[in-house]
C-alpha cells in the first residue's frame, strides 16, 4: 500500500502576483462616468500620439447623408449594374462590373461576390424586394429595384462630384 503525503504546498505571493483589486460598487451613472473620466485622464501621457480618424473622408457620415438617401454599398452598386445590364447577371459579373465602373472598391475580403449573393438572397425574401432571382445564379431587378435605381444614381453621382 502506498502512503499519501499530507503536506500542504505553501506558496508565497510576491509583489508581481498580488491579488487584483476588489471591484467597486457603482451607485450611479454619473459616478461611473466621473471615475472613467478620471481614469482616462490619468492613463494618457504626453508621449502617446493621438489616434487618427478612422473614417474615410470621401464617404459622408450618417449625419452628413440626407435622411433616407441610399448608402454607397455593394448592393446599391449592384442595382446600378443591373439597371444598365441587358439581361440577368451572376454575382461575380456584377462585382466585376461595379469594380470596373468605380462604384465598388474591394476590401480585404476574398469573396465579395459571395457576400453580394447572400445580400441579394436576403433582399429577395422581403415583400418590397429589389432583386429577383431569374434563374439559378442569375439576378435581375424587380420594379421596386428599378425605381430605387434613380436614387442610387444620385448617391453615387454625389460621390464622384467630390
Amino acid at each position: 500500500m502506498s502512503k499519501k503525503s499530507n503536506k500542504k504546498s505553501t506558496k508565497t505571493t510576491t509583489a508581481t502576483e498580488q491579488r487584483p483589486a476588489k471591484r467597486k460598487k457603482i451607485v450611479s451613472l454619473a459616478q461611473y462616468e466621473a471615475e472613467a473620466k478620471a481614469t482616462k485622464g490619468a492613463s494618457q501621457t504626453a508621449d502617446v500620439p493621438p489616434q487618427a480618424e478612422t473614417t474615410d473622408a470621401s464617404e459622408p457620415t450618417a449625419k452628413e447623408r440626407k435622411a433616407g438617401a441610399p448608402r454607397k454599398s455593394l448592393t446599391n452598386a449592384a442595382i446600378l449594374v443591373l439597371a444598365q445590364a441587358a439581361g440577368p447577371m451572376n454575382a461575380k459579373a456584377i462585382v466585376d462590373a461595379a469594380t470596373t465602373n468605380g462604384w465598388f472598391t474591394p476590401g480585404a475580403g476574398k469573396t465579395p461576390h459571395a457576400t453580394l449573393y447572400s445580400a441579394m438572397l436576403l433582399d429577395a425574401r422581403k415583400t418590397d424586394a429589389r432583386f429577383l432571382k431569374a434563374e439559378r445564379g442569375l439576378w435581375t431587378l424587380t420594379d421596386a429595384g428599378k425605381s430605387h435605381a434613380d436614387a442610387v444614381k444620385e448617391a453615387f453621382a454625389g460621390k464622384d462630384a467630390k
